[in-house]
């Protein structure tokens, strides 16, 4: 269908949406403490968040109806829409926002926030009156409203919190456009209608199904119809195959730039010898970028080379400034003799380390020991599920680990921040303590002017590099296709827009 013809679309109400999640089953409940899509593709439609991201990069609100900054940047009025309830009728009230604000900047023992670190310049949540939210800064955070869109930060019952152990963690209510019915592991996620959600006329949709399957099932499900888009980028092969079953059904979104995700090799530097950064500046310098991607494109819409700002954004360095970056530079022959050289210095000439990886992601774990061992480092392989992987990155058992950096938005507060201290930041699988790193990301944040900025942010990441706290491999080109009977969902840049479904709705109105 044209875009024109889109465009002119009214939504209509009904219908069931289908979309398969390939991430395996989910390792908590938590949105506070989960860290990957496959967690959020299925608790986001029954949670609210005070704010929303859009697809082309605006911010827009959620609870909030409308928010002021005061004209130091170190306050913020949001005001909540009038009658929010929660799911089991309760209502939802700026009590509500500060305990999930609150949770998230300084949990409570025993509990878990993954971006901790990224909230610690709110000093305190003030509540007026029942509908007013007023957030005190510490200091100047140029990404504070990013930070408060992050499907992440769910806005949690207080009560519930109160009296139910279980929850969020096991269980699942919050006031989002869903209300939860069903998971079945291994099979199903099912969520319904809200009818007394706080958006008037929303959803559009009666319901959604998120089926648990394979990737190879998840792609076949596409080609066949089954589902009404998928989540996991797709290959040029795999794109001839839908269109040869379905072009007149579906549209191709995503092609020709970088997504949002970039896969990383995280190196543990409380693991000796990765404790030295000869040894893991050595790892970096191995690779050969091109001919990797290329490899790669075959197997992957993960083969986009770039930095740790998505090519393309404003972040970003352009080719010649990537390629003086250690380890990007398109000498390999010499990258790898410095490689063998800082092995020797360090003592290491013939090391071995283990390399954990989710099974999903295998040509990855190919590609590692393939380019390793062109410096003489020869790679144990350790296959992971979703689930167990999550329990190894909380062990910290491991030597290197594939991983990624937050996926929600090109902002490098939340890109970056991943690298914070491990000891306020259990995202940062380097486990690095580095506070010249820490005062880096200070600066940046604090920093209004996007060219100033930009300069800061790309000193933080050369620093990064520098210091070989990972190996960077590829960034995602997301794409995917996307039944013509959608509407609402233009294209899909991220896992994380449009992730609580309130806008997306059915032409044909059908379930399936």
């Amino acid at each position: 269908m044209p875009a024109a013809a889109q465009s002119a679309d009214q939504p209509k109400r009904g219908g069931t949406l289908v979309f398969p999640i390939h991430m395996g089953e989910p390792n908590t409940l938590d949105c506070h403490a989960a860290s990957t899509p496959g967690v959020m593709w299925r608790i986001a439609p029954h949670y609210s968040t005070l704010l929303q991201l859009e697809d082309d990069g605006t911010i827009k609100g959620d609870l909030a109806r409308s928010w002021k900054i005061s004209s130091d940047g170190l306050s913020y009025e949001f005001k909540l829409h009038p009658g929010i309830k929660f799911h089991d009728g309760s209502a939802l009230t700026s009590r509500d926002v500060k305990v999930s604000i609150d949770r998230m900047r300084n949990p409570p023992p025993g509990v878990v926030s993954m971006r901790m670190g990224m909230y610690k310049d709110i000093k305190s949540v003030e509540t007026p009156d029942a509908e007013t939210v007023v957030l005190r800064l510490s200091e100047v955070n140029a990404a504070m409203l990013n930070l408060l869109a992050t499907p992440y930060a769910c806005i949690l019952s207080a009560q519930r919190l109160e009296t139910d152990a279980s929850y969020p963690a096991k269980t699942v209510m919050g006031s989002g456009p869903f209300r939860f019915v069903r998971y079945v592991p291994g099979t199903e996620w099912v969520g319904e209608r809200f009818d007394s959600y706080f958006m008037a006329g929303k959803p559009y949709i009666d319901g959604f199904r998120a089926l648990t399957v394979s990737a190879a099932a998840a792609t076949n499900a596409v080609i066949s119809g089954q589902v009404h888009y998928n989540l996991r980028g797709l290959t040029e092969s795999q794109i001839a195959q839908v269109l040869a079953s379905r072009a007149d059904q579906v549209n191709i979104v995503g092609t020709g730039a970088a997504g949002d995700l970039l896969f990383v090799v995280s190196l543990n530097t409380t693991q000796k010898p990765l404790d030295d950064v000869r040894v893991r500046r050595a790892l970096l310098l191995a690779l050969d970028r091109q001919a990797g991607a290329k490899a790669m494109k075959q197997l992957t819409s993960a083969n986009v080379i770039g930095g740790l700002s998505r090519p393309g954004s404003v972040w970003a360095r352009s080719e010649q400034e990537l390629e003086a970056l250690p380890g990007f530079g398109r000498d390999v022959e010499a990258a790898r003799a410095e490689a063998r050289r800082l092995l020797k210095e360090a003592g290491h000439p013939n090391l071995k380390l283990r390399f954990t990886f989710n099974g999903l992601y295998s040509y990855f774990a190919v590609l590692m020991a393939d380019q390793l061992r062109q410096i003489g480092v020869t790679v144990e392989t350790q296959t992971v599920d979703s689930l167990s992987l999550a329990a190894v990155k909380r062990s910290g058992d491991y030597d290197m680990l594939f991983d990624n950096l937050p996926e929600y938005l090109d902002d490098p507060s939340v890109r970056l921040g991943w690298f914070l201290p491990f000891k306020t930041n259990p995202l940062n699988t380097t486990r690095a303590n580095d506070p010249l790193l820490e005062s880096l990301y200070d600066q940046q944040k604090r920093e209004m002017d996007t060219a100033r900025r930009t300069v800061l942010v790309q000193k933080m990441e050369k620093h990064i590099v520098d210091n070989a706290y990972v190996i960077p491999l590829y960034w995602m080109e997301w794409q995917r296709a996307i039944s013509k009977d959608v509407g609402g969902l233009r294209s899909m840049p991220s896992n994380f827009m449009k992730i609580n479904l309130a806008d997306i709705w059915l032409r044909n109105a059908g379930t399936r």
